[in-house]
This record gives C-alpha cells, structure tokens and sequence, in this order.
C-alpha cells in the first residue's frame, strides 16, 4: 500500500518537466508574468480543474443527499429502512468511504504535488537562468541579500497564486453553483439570499483587496530592505564589530525593523476590519438564507430535509465564505509581492546575451585596447579615453594610485561592464560581438580578494571544470604552495584535506590560503591570458618567492597583465603601464621609467617595504 502511495505520487510529480528555460527575459508586469510561465503546466493545470471540480460536487451531494435522509427517514417506516432504502444507503456509504477520500486525495495530490512544487521550481529555475546572465556590474547595484530573497520568493508568490486560484475560485465557484441548483430543484426563491450575499461580499473584496494589495507590497519593500541590511551586516560583522558602536548598530537595525513593522501593521490593520465585515456578513447570510427556508417551510412549499439542507449549507458557506476570503486575500497579497520581486527578476539584462554569437578563438591573445572610456555613468573615475596594444604572450604590469582605473581595465576586458566608448579586442575579434562565456573561458585571474564558495577544497579549485583528476588537482595545489595546509585542515563535519569545506566566502581559511586556493585554480584552468590582480598581496615575502617561480613558469606563453601595489613583483615585466586619472600617463621597461624618472620613478622611490605611496605629490 505505502509503495503503491509512493510510486503515485511521484507519478504526480512527474506529470511536469519544471526545467524548462525560455528564450524570452521575463515580463515586467504580474498578470503577463505569470502567463509567461503557463505553458509548461498546462497539463497539470488541467487535470487539477478537473479533478478539483470533481472534489467540488461530490461535497455539494454530501449536503443535499444529507436533505433527502432526512426527509427519507421521516417518512419510512424503522423495520422497514434497509429493506426499500438499503441498496441506496450503500452506495451512500461507498461514496463516503471510498469515493471521496479518493476524490480529495487526487485533488489534493495534484495541486500540493504536481502543481505547487513544479510551479515554485520552473520560476526559480527560469529567475536563476535570467540574473546569472546578469554582469558583475548589475549585482553590485544591490544587496545580494534583497536579490537572493526575492530569487527564491518568487517560486512561492507564482505557485501560491496558481493554487489559491484553483483551490479558490474554482472549487469555492463549483459549490455555489451546485448550492443554487439544489435550492432551485425546490424554489428558485431560496437562491436569492445566497445571491445577494454573494454581491454584498464581491462589493467588499473589490473594495478592500487593491488597498491590500498596495500595503503588501510595501510591507514586501520593507522585508526585502530589511534582509538585505540583515546580510549585508552579518557579511561583514568583524568589520562593524571593529568599526561601529554596538548601540549604533542596535539602533540601525531598530530602524529597519520598525519600518517593516509599520508596513504589516497597515496590512493586518486592513485585514482585521475586511474579517469583521466578513463576519458581519455572514451573519446577515445565515438569517436571511435559514429565516427564508422556515417560511417556507411554515407555508408547507419546503419539506423538513430541505431545512435541514438550508441549515447545513449556511454553516457550510460561511466557513467557506471565510476560506475563500482567505484565499482570494492570499492571492492579491502575492501578487504585491510579486510585483515587488519583479522589480529585480525582471530587469533587463544590462550586457544583453546574444544567443548566436560566435566563440571567442584565441590564437595568440593580443588584446587591442581602442580609445576605451568608462565612468560608470558618472563624469569623472575609471578610465578616461585610453588606447593600449598588449602583444600575443606579452607580460605587462599596470600600477598607479587607486582610483586611477587598473579595476576598471580588467572589469572591461572581462567584460564585466561594456565600454560607454571604444572598443576591445581579442586576436581581431570585439569582445561585444563573441559569446560571453567563451571570453571568460579564455582569461584566468586572481583577484585581491580572492573568492571561494561554501564547498569542499576540491570543488574550488576544479570551479568550473568537468572531467578533472584528483592527479591534476593537487599538482595544481602543490604549484600554488597550498597542499602542505590542505592535507591538514578539518572541517566542522569531520571532512579533512582536500573534502574539508571553506566555509561562507572561504572564511575559514586565511588570507594567504585562500590566495593560494585561487592560485590553484587558475593554474589549473591554464588560460591563455592571464589577469594578475594583486595575486601575491595577502602572501609573506618567503611564500611570495615560492609562488612566484611558480607564476613565472605558469606565465610561458601566455599574455599576461599584473596589477600590483608592491612594484618588485612587476619590475620584471615585458612592459609597465602607469595610470593615473583614467589617463595612461606612462609606459616603458622598468629600467626606461626610471631614468624617465616620472611618476613611476617616484612610487619606486617612495615606496616602504615595496608598496606605492598614496599620498598626493
């Protein structure tokens, strides 16, 4: 039995393929939202009309056959029941011990199985699709705490409207449907209480839903704010605990806290009055609807049963009326909701995605550099009109003041942002005409801050990398000087070595280890351009000189840029670039911008322990 449950409902589950991916970015608006999302779920969409309809009608003849047992008993004689009603009784029976049971549990295994999680699935799924397309830039414009809530809220926001739909509208509108048929088989007359009810309870929720509908969407503004501090926050707790006083910090969060208090109070301040009319409502329902059965009743034109039915089905209503009123305010504060969400899932992309783009082909990786300015919109910062030609396995080194623009340059040709002006080329090939992923494919980097994901030692180092050896892993490692304090670290669960996990952004590992984990990974990926942002910073001196007779053997034959602060790990260079301003203010050997005796000449004088001075000449 408990095997026959499981292979049905995961039939259920299946009846829905939720990954399904569309070519088209995601509607701005809720209603084409969620249309967008439809023609996977037809199917299960059917049948679960179907199957609620069916639920439906079988609680409409519960209360009717009710009536007519009781009008059926007042008029058959006791020894005499089973013998003229008996086969009838039976089939009353089954229905309830089989047939119902049965009928419910298709309904509810269909729209709590195949439909709810497939719906939360296919959204998340196609969201997720949509913001990874998304360029670096664009996540820098919000808190990855706001976006990553949303991602995963819009599944429920779709699913829970789809549902209560189903639930609501077309099981609540199938009863009443059958209620005014049973009623009209007496008197068409005892249909007209439940009429006007029904237009004094549409009036209301018309009135009361779209004032909901606002408040819930600026409640969901103020969460999404609220987790958003939240993470931003506890992401750099060791600086705030560092930086703020810790009543500041209280009080920062108090504000964000109040403000989404106030949000829900106005929503739940809607909601306790629409529940009281509601209740009001009912009320008056109740009277008119069994006050006007008795009537007839009294004037012999109702039999007692169909009192009985009126009784039983004004009970019945008004707990559905609450239901009902319940699931159709579920259903518009979703829909706030979702519009709030959408405004993040639906952005455009900011670097659009060309789905017939060639791959980039690296033949010797020349990057040509043509009149590139960027100021991320503003007038002044990054790059200022700049022009540069790095040959095929040229090494150059790129230094200068921070805000002078070497982030810039390598957020450009990583294509991270587009250029607002000229061009960048790889090998002859613009970088906005080839397929992003291919691009990147082609360019190893090391960062300053060197990025690790909450996995194993393993998984970061073969980041997108299938088909990889446990051989090739660790020569990776032992190249970066990191298997040595590989092979002794333990996680909380017990995995050591290369299975232990990180943690959030690497947090369990040093700043020298987790450079030496990136390390590995771009020696592993063996790219043919090389980006080197700071990669040996967060090294001691006797590790640096290690890695670096590694990086000069990894660096044969690739083109190479290197951004660095402490100038002797660049003075070896084919070439350094100094910017200053957005502006390349000079170029040449390490030897030629010394007798140049420029701006570079005086970072090399100035500098203490190796690293360019700061402060303004």
């Amino acid at each position: 039995m408990i095997q026959t449950y499981l292979r049905f409902t995961t039939a259920v589950l299946h009846l829905v393929q939720p990954y399904s991916s569309s070519d088209k970015p995601p509607a701005g608006t809720v209603w084409s939202y969620l249309k967008s999302h439809l023609q996977p779920l037809r199917n299960i969409l059917l049948i679960s009309l179907c199957v609620t309809v069916l639920a439906a009608s079988v609680e409409v003849w519960l209360i009717s056959y009710a009536g007519k047992l009781i009008d059926t008993l007042a008029l058959t004689e006791k020894e005499n029941i089973l013998q003229v009603h008996g086969f009838e009784l039976a089939v009353a029976a089954l229905m309830l011990l089989l047939f119902r049971p049965l009928s419910q549990m298709l309904r509810q295994a269909t729209n709590d199985i195949g439909l709810n999680c497939n719906t939360a699935t296919l959204v998340r799924w196609r969201a997720h699709n949509h913001l990874a397309n998304q360029s670096v830039g664009w996540f820098q414009e919000d808190l990855t705490g706001r976006t990553a809530i949303r991602l995963v809220d819009i599944g429920n926001h779709v699913a829970d409207i789809l549902y209560q739909c189903l639930n609501a509208m077309a099981f609540g509108f199938v009863y009443m449907i059958g209620i005014v048929i049973l009623m009209s088989d007496t008197d068409p007359r005892l249909a007209l209480p439940l009429f006007l009810w029904l237009l004094l309870y549409i009036a209301m929720l018309l009135l009361f839903i779209p004032r909901m509908v606002t408040a819930q969407q600026t409640f969901q503004s103020a969460k999404s704010a609220l987790t958003g501090v939240v993470v931003d926050g506890f992401s750099n707790i060791d600086t705030l605990k560092l930086f703020s006083d810790r009543e500041l910090m209280i009080n920062d969060h108090k504000v964000s806290l109040e403000n989404t208090r106030q949000a829900l109070f106005v929503t739940r301040q809607i909601g306790v009055s629409l529940r009281t009319i509601l209740t009001m409502l009912e009320g008056v329902m109740m009277v008119g609807f069994v006050g006007y059965g008795l009537w007839l009743w009294s004037q012999e034109a109702a039999t007692i049963g169909l009192i009985g039915s009126a009784i039983a089905l004004s009970l019945r209503i008004t707990t559905m009326a609450e239901w009902v009123f319940e699931s159709v305010r579920w259903i518009f504060l979703r829909v706030g909701s979702l519009r709030e969400a959408l405004k993040t899932i639906a952005q455009p992309l900011a670097i659009p995605i060309t789905n017939d783009a060639p791959k980039l082909q690296v033949r010797g990786g020349e990057i040509t550099i043509d009149k590139v300015q960027h100021h991320y919109g503003l007038k002044q910062g990054g790059l200022d009109t700049i022009s540069l030609k790095i040959k095929s396995g040229e090494k150059i080194g790129v230094v200068g003041r921070s805000g002078a623009g070497k982030s810039t340059l390598v957020n450009l040709i990583l294509r991270f942002h587009d250029a607002e002006r000229g061009s960048i080329h790889i090998d002859g090939q613009n970088i906005t005409e080839v397929e992003q992923d291919s691009l990147r494919s082609c360019i190893g980097m090391v960062s300053q801050q060197a990025a690790l994901l909450n996995r194993s030692i393993r998984d970061n180092i073969a980041l997108g990398r299938t088909n990889i050896t446990e051989h090739q892993i660790q020569t990776a490692a032992r190249k970066a000087r990191a298997h040595e304090f590989i092979m002794q670290l333990t996680d909380a669960k017990g995995n050591t070595g290369y299975d232990a996990h990180v943690g959030e952004r690497g947090i369990k590992l040093s700043g020298g280890q987790r450079q030496r984990i990136a390390l590995a990974r771009v020696i592993l990926k063996s790219a043919p351009i090389l980006i080197l942002d700071e990669a040996t910073s967060a090294l001691d001196s006797e590790v640096e000189a290690e890695i670096q007779q590694s990086l000069s053997s990894i660096m044969q034959d690739k083109t190479v840029i290197a951004i660095a602060h402490r100038l002797s790990t660049i003075a070896k260079m084919d070439r350094v670039i100094v910017l200053n301003e957005g502006k390349i203010v000079e170029e040449g050997t390490h030897t030629q911008l010394l007798a140049a005796n420029g701006l570079y000449a005086d970072f090399w004088n100035r500098q203490s322990g190796g690293f360019i001075g700061i402060e303004d000449q």
